[in-house]
């Protein structure tokens, strides 16, 4: 008796249908990598906006309130900028300031009764790319 001799291999199909598998799981990957790309630029960038509205948190904020100012001209009156690079970094940092009225904020012990102290707070928004908002609280 002779024995049959088998083959085992794939099919044609069975390698196409692993091919497609394959390349959906890494085209998924690739979104998946592209967005979280995606989001470090974006937390990378508020972080870089943040670091330019701290520059507009100074007592002279008070004297812009709807205006468009840039950090230069903001500081100018608190730093000796001399260094022309540094001008115009702060010149090219330009936002929106809003500022609200100083809303008064009693605060007792048991609700209706009489304030154990009063304390007043702000509100400076800075619109720009990335808008921000900061209270103020005397």
């Amino acid at each position: 008796m002779k024995s049959i001799k088998t083959n085992r291999a794939f099919t044609l199909i069975e390698v196409i249908m692993a091919v497609i598998i394959v390349s959906i799981v890494v085209m998924g990957a690739m979104e998946l990598q592209g967005k979280n790309q995606d989001m470090a630029v974006y937390i990378s960038n508020r972080g870089n906006s943040e670091l330019d509205n701290s520059l507009f948190l100074i007592p002279n904020v008070y004297k812009y309130d709807k205006d468009e100012k840039d950090a230069y001209e903001l500081l100018r009156d608190e730093f000796d900028i001399k260094d022309l690079e540094s001008r115009e970094a702060l010149k090219k940092i330009l936002k929106k300031i809003n500022l609200t009225e100083e809303e008064e904020i009693p605060v007792s012990i048991k609700e209706g009764e009489e304030p154990v102290f009063i304390f007043y707070t702000d509100e400076i928004l800075l619109k720009g790319d990335y808008p921000a908002r900061y209270y103020n609280f005397k």
